[in-house]
């Protein structure tokens, strides 16, 4: 099984690879001794334009007794084309984490509602909260357990006269999360393809792909290991996977 790390290139298979990259990433960084300060830590991986790309963040906050590390995640920074609008938007926390913020919102043009991982808390620390009333996202999928599927796939049963199509969709994994604690990010999503290509993380030489995925009405960008997927990608084709989804956040 796939993680959100492979998604996007980084070898994490042990707390030791972990620790061994968040090494990397601060490298001999030395920072000023102010109380109540976060600070942010990026390795990039690769690049696409004007900051866009893989990434892996490490967060750290100054507690009165010190800098400590309060967050790491791998992200992909998608482009701002593919931006949507939510509205209606409610921040909250993790239950067990308290330095992992999430953000609730309706996608302003398909209605569709989202939940997404805050992928640059550190920087808009200052106005959340409080909540705008609407925040400008692109949401990008961190895939795993991918199947690429033809354009339609009849379900099979054992009457193969009640088969029928299989829609695509864009649906939290409530019954999974509530068995395995899995934040409730998780997507299950089908969709066809509308874009793709393989990049590299340049960091560790990994190749990965990159899919723009409409899930009808939903549009995503999705990264994903190709040792993690089970075929080869084709626009036209759809994917079928599980996504931590997450997203920077801009005010409107």
């Amino acid at each position: 099984m796939g993680s959100i790390f492979s998604s996007v290139g980084f070898k994490v298979e042990t707390q030791k690879d972990l620790v061994e990259l968040v090494e990397n990433t601060i490298g001999d960084k030395e920072f000023s001794d102010s109380v109540g300060v976060f600070q942010k830590i990026q390795l990039a991986g690769y690049t696409l334009n004007a900051g866009h790309g893989i990434v892996f963040n490490v967060n750290l906050a100054h507690t009165g007794e010190g800098w400590e590390i309060v967050d790491v995640a791998p992200c992909f920074y998608g482009s701002k084309e593919h931006s949507v609008i939510l509205k209606d938007c409610e921040l909250y926390q993790d239950v067990e984490d308290e330095w992992k913020f999430y953000l609730y919102g309706v996608d302003e043009e398909t209605g569709t509602p989202v939940e997404l991982y805050i992928s640059n808390f550190v920087q808009c620390a200052s106005f959340l909260p409080p909540m705008a009333e609407k925040y400008q996202v692109v949401p990008v999928g961190l895939a795993y357990n991918g199947e690429i599927l033809p354009p339609r796939r009849y379900i099979e049963t054992e009457d193969m006269a009640e088969g029928s199509m299989m829609s695509n969709f864009f649906v939290q994994t409530a019954q999974i999360q509530q068995m395995e604690n899995i934040p409730p990010v998780v997507y299950g999503l089908l969709g066809d393809i509308v874009d793709f290509k393989k990049i590299k993380n340049e960091w560790t030489g990994e190749e990965v792909y990159w899919l723009y995925v409409d899930t009808s009405p939903f549009k995503l960008e999705v990264l994903i290991n190709p040792s993690d997927l089970e075929g080869e990608p084709e626009i036209g084709k759809r994917l079928f996977a599980t996504v931590w989804l997450q997203s920077e956040v801009t005010p409107v």
